[in-house]
């Protein structure tokens, strides 16, 4: 009877065993897949980060690009005042004789558009355009007969461009 006993706990522990053993690995699996769950999630939030560092770098290079390119802006900003005063002064000698001085100052102001355009600086050409607030501001309105509505008829101050951009708007009269 003994032997039977010894038997009969041997087989229970075994079958205790192969319990203990079954749950343990059901436990396992369930801790797999909660930790693959998690590992998904942060693969997931990674690549979203990684993605979103890639579009700051790319906007950061961006307005940095655009930052070099209009860093002149000021300076061309601060001598179109200089390029209109020659323009009167021109305008103005073709009435007076001196030649020599009248050359003098037209070879300045022509090395200076020069060095200007060199630079990415434009100028605007608004006479007999449609008129844009985008590139003009309107000094009034006049009635032109031959002329069709919303056209420039006279430019009282030239607008300029530094590379692409309106550094300065173009001071207009356009027909009603």
């Amino acid at each position: 009877m003994q032997e039977k006993e010894r038997e009969t706990l041997e087989t229970e522990g075994e079958n205790q065993q192969e319990e203990n053993l079954v749950e343990g690995q059901e436990k396992i699996e369930e801790e797999n897949d909660i930790l693959k769950r998690e590992n998904e999630a942060l693969r997931d939030k990674f690549m979203r980060l990684a993605a979103e560092f890639d579009n700051f770098k790319k906007r950061a290079d961006r307005e940095k690009q655009e930052l070099i390119k209009y860093s002149n802006e000021d300076l061309v900003t601060a001598l179109l005042p200089v390029i209109d005063d020659f323009e009167r002064f021109l305008a103005a000698s073709q009435e007076n004789s001196d030649d020599s001085l009248l050359e003098g100052i037209e070879m300045v102001y022509k090395n200076l558009v020069k060095i200007l355009e060199e630079q990415g600086v434009k100028k605007m050409v608004s006479l007999g355009r449609d008129f844009d607030p985008e590139k003009h501001e309107a000094l009034m309105t006049a009635k032109v007969s031959d002329v069709e509505s919303n056209k420039v008829v006279e430019e009282h101050l030239a607008g300029y461009y530094y590379k692409d951009k309106v550094v300065r708007h173009a001071k207009v009269v356009v027909s009603e």
